[in-house]
C-alpha cells in the first residue's frame, strides 16, 4: 500500500527537481564536510600522538639512563665488597656503602648489603626492615638472577612507600649476598615529571604487576578514579601500543600510548583527554552543524518554491489534458507567464483546434461514407432473394394457393419501394416498422410461418425518429441465425420505451432461437461484416454496420448491446437519443 502511494510521488517532476536542487547538493556538502571533519580529526590526533611519542621517548631515555647508572654503581659496589674476600669486616662494608651513598645515584634513599644469613649492613641508622621482608627480597633477587631486580612499591613501616632495586653479589660462582638500594620516589617522580611540560598530557609508570610507580596526573580526581580500572584492563593486552579508550562513567575518551622500559616489563603510559585537543574542532563542528541546518532549511524552502514554480503549470496542463482525454476538446490552456510554458500551451491549444477540425472532417467523411454504403445497399437487389421469392410464387401456383400471390407481390414491391426510396436518412419508427413488416411477410410465406413476430411499442414512441434500416438487419439476423435452425416455431419480439430521463430511446429485438456462443458474442460488434454476407437473405447491412452508424451520429456511449444464451435465445438492444422529425422530415435532436 505504501509503495503504491509513494511510487507516483517519486516519479513526479517536482520531486526530481527538489531532489536535484536540494537533496543532492546537501548530500554532497554533508559528505564533503564529514570527510573534511574526520580528516581534520585524524591529522590533529596524529599530531597529538607524535607529541606524546616525543615526551614518552624523552622520559624513556631518562629512565634507561638512570637504570644504566644504577647498574654501573651496583657493579662498582659489588667489586669493592668482594675484592677483600672473607677478610672484609662489617665496618668495611659500611664504609664502602657510604662511599656510594651520593654521587650519580642521588635518587638513592638508602643503600645496604644483605648477607646470606640475612644480616643487613646499612649505610645509615634507619631502622631495619623485618627479617621476613629481607628474606623475601633476598629470595626474589636470587631467583630472578639478573643484574638488576626491582621490588615495589611496598609499604615500609620506617620509610613509608618504598621502591627497591637489588643485585646479587658474587664471589666467583658463590653468592655472598645482595646489594639493595631504596629509591626516593618523590625525587625521581619530580625528575621525570619535569620532562612532561604539557599541561594536558598525563604520565604513569607501571611495574609488571600493573601497580603505579611514578605518576604525573593532569586530571581531576573525578576523572582519574574511573579511568584507572579501564586503563589497567587495556594494559593487560600487550598487543596495543596506542589506542582510544572510553570511560563510560564520565563519557570521556582518552588517547593512550604505552612503551616498555628496558627491564622487568615496566610500562610507561601517556594519556590525554580527547576533548582537550579536539575541543576547537568540536566547537567548529557545532558551529558547522547549526550553519548546515540553517543553510539546509533555506535550500529546502527555495527548492520547494522552485519545484512548485515549475510543477504548478505542469499540474494545470495535466488537469486540462485530462479534460481533453475525457472528450472535452473545447478545453484551452491559459497561462499569464511569459516563458516556455506559454509556448507549450499555445502549441497545445493549436493542436486541439487542429484535432477538432480533423475530427469534424472525419465525422463528415464517415457519415457520408455510411450514407453512400446505405444507398449502395438500397440500390441493390439480392438476385438470390428475388429468385427465392419468384420460386415461392411459382410454388403457390402449383399448390393452387393463388390467393397468397398478391400478398407476396405487394410486399415485395413495397419493400423495394421503402429500400430504394430517396427520402432522408431519418424516418419515423412507425415507417421503419412498416418496411420491416413487408420483409417479415415475405420470409413468413417462404418459411411457411416457421416464426411469428410480436410488436410492443407505444404510439408516442412510434412518432419518434430512427435511422433508416436499423431494425430490419437485426430481425434478419434473428431469422437466419437464430430461428432458421430451430426445430419448433420461433418468436421474435420487437419493443421499446422512452427512458425515464426522457432524453434517450431503448428499442429491443429478441428471439427464442439457438442463441450465440460466448466466444462469438464477445466479438460480434467488433467484427467487420461484408456488405453482402453469405446467407440466404436480402441486402443484409449487418449488426456492425448499424452499431457504427449509431455511434457516428451520437457517440461511443450509444449503439447496440447484445445478450444471448445458447439454446434459449438472443436479445439486441438499440440505445440512442430521442430524435424528433418535423413535417419536412428534417432531423432535430433533443
Amino acid at each position: 500500500m505504501i509503495r503504491r502511494t509513494l511510487y507516483p510521488l517519486f516519479n513526479q517532476i517536482r520531486f526530481k527537481i527538489f531532489t536535484i536542487s536540494s537533496i543532492l547538493p546537501l548530500t554532497a556538502a554533508l559528505t564533503l564536510g564529514f570527510i573534511v571533519f574526520h580528516y581534520s580529526i585524524t591529522i590533529i590526533t596524529n599530531n597529538e600522538y607524535e607529541r606524546i611519542q616525543m615526551l614518552s621517548k624523552r622520559a624513556d631515555d631518562q629512565l634507561n639512563q638512570y637504570l644504566y647508572d644504577m647498574r654501573m654503581a651496583f657493579s662498582l659496589l659489588s667489586g669493592d665488597i668482594v675484592r677483600n674476600g672473607s677478610s672484609l669486616t662489617q665496618s668495611d662494608i659500611v664504609k664502602v656503602l657510604e662511599q656510594y651513598k651520593y654521587g650519580s645515584t642521588s635518587f638513592w634513599q638508602e643503600v645496604y648489603y644483605v648477607s646470606n644469613d640475612l644480616t643487613k649492613y646499612p649505610s645509615s641508622g634507619i631502622k631495619d626492615p623485618p627479617k621476613s621482608k629481607l628474606k623475601q627480597l633476598f629470595d626474589e633477587t636470587v631467583q630472578d638472577n639478573t643484574n638488576l631486580y626491582s621490588m615495589g612499591p611496598y609499604l615500609d613501616t620506617a620509610k613509608g612507600l618504598t621502591f627497591s632495586f637489588s643485585r646479587i653479589v658474587r664471589s666467583g660462582a658463590d653468592i655472598n649476598g645482595i646489594l639493595v638500594a631504596d629509591i626516593n620516589l618523590a625525587n625521581l617522580n619530580d625528575s621525570i615529571a619535569k620532562i612532561n611540560f604539557d599541561r594536558r598530557i598525563s604520565m604513569i609508570l607501571y611495574n609488571k604487576q600493573y601497580d603505579p610507580v611514578l605518576t604525573d596526573i593532569k586530571l581531576t580526581s573525578g576523572k582519574y578514579s574511573p579511568l584507572m580500572p579501564v586503563l589497567k584492563g587495556w594494559l593487560q593486552d600487550k598487543s596495543h601500543t596506542h589506542d582510544f579508550i572510553e570511560v563510560k562513567e564520565t563519557n570521556t575518551r582518552y588517547l593512550v600510548t604505552r612503551s616498555f622500559i628496558g627491564f622487568n616489563e615496566f610500562s610507561l603510559v601517556y594519556f590525554v583527554d580527547e576533548n582537550s585537543f579536539l575541543s576547537k574542532v568540536n566547537d567548529l563542528r557545532t558551529f558547522a552543524f547549526y550553519l548546515a541546518v540553517v543553510c539546509s532549511l533555506l535550500m529546502i524552502v527555495s527548492s520547494l518554491h522552485l519545484a512548485g514554480y515549475i510543477n504548478k503549470p505542469i499540474r494545470k496542463m495535466i488537469r486540462d489534458m485530462e479534460k481533453v482525454k475525457s472528450g472535452n476538446l473545447k478545453t484551452r490552456i491559459q497561462f499569464s507567464r511569459n516563458d516556455e510554458f506559454l509556448t507549450l500551451s499555445n502549441s497545445f491549444n493549436d493542436m486541439l483546434i487542429r484535432i477538432e477540425t480533423l475530427i469534424e472532417e472525419k465525422s463528415k467523411v464517415e457519415v457520408m461514407k455510411k450514407q453512400a454504403e446505405l444507398k449502395a445497399l438500397q440500390s441493390q437487389i439480392n438476385p438470390h432473394f428475388l429468385y427465392n421469392t419468384l420460386n415461392s410464387i411459382n410454388a403457390l401456383l402449383d399448390l393452387k394457393r393463388t390467393e397468397q400471390i398478391p400478398v407476396i407481390v405487394r410486399s415485395l414491391v413495397r419493400l423495394f419501394q421503402y429500400t430504394m426510396d430517396k427520402q432522408g436518412e431519418w424516418v419515423q419508427i412507425e415507417t421503419e416498422l412498416n418496411g420491416l413488416q413487408y420483409y417479415v411477410e415475405l420470409q413468413q410465406i417462404r418459411y411457411a410461418n416457421k416464426f411469428k413476430i410480436e410488436y410492443n411499442l407505444s404510439d408516442t414512441l412510434l412518432q419518434l425518429g430512427i435511422l433508416k434500416l436499423t431494425l430490419q438487419p437485426i430481425v434478419e439476423n434473428c431469422i437466419f441465425h437464430g430461428i432458421k435452425g430451430k426445430g419448433r416455431q420461433g418468436i421474435i419480439k420487437v419493443g421499446g420505451e422512452i427512458q425515464p430521463n426522457r432524453s434517450s430511446v431503448l428499442l429491443y429485438v429478441e428471439d427464442n432461437g439457438v442463441g450465440i456462443r460466448p466466444e462469438r458474442l464477445s466479438t460480434l460488434l467488433e467484427q467487420k461484416e461484408p456488405m453482402v454476407p453469405k446467407l440466404d437473405g436480402y441486402n443484409s447491412i449487418g449488426l456492425n454496420n448499424v452499431h457504427e452508424r449509431l455511434q457516428l451520429h451520437f457517440g461511443p456511449e450509444f449503439g447496440l448491446k447484445i445478450w444471448s444464451e445458447v439454446d434459449k435465445g438472443t436479445r439486441v438492444e438499440i440505445h440512442y437519443p430521442v430524435v424528433l422529425l418535423d413535417r419536412s422530415e428534417k432531423e432535430c435532436m433533443l
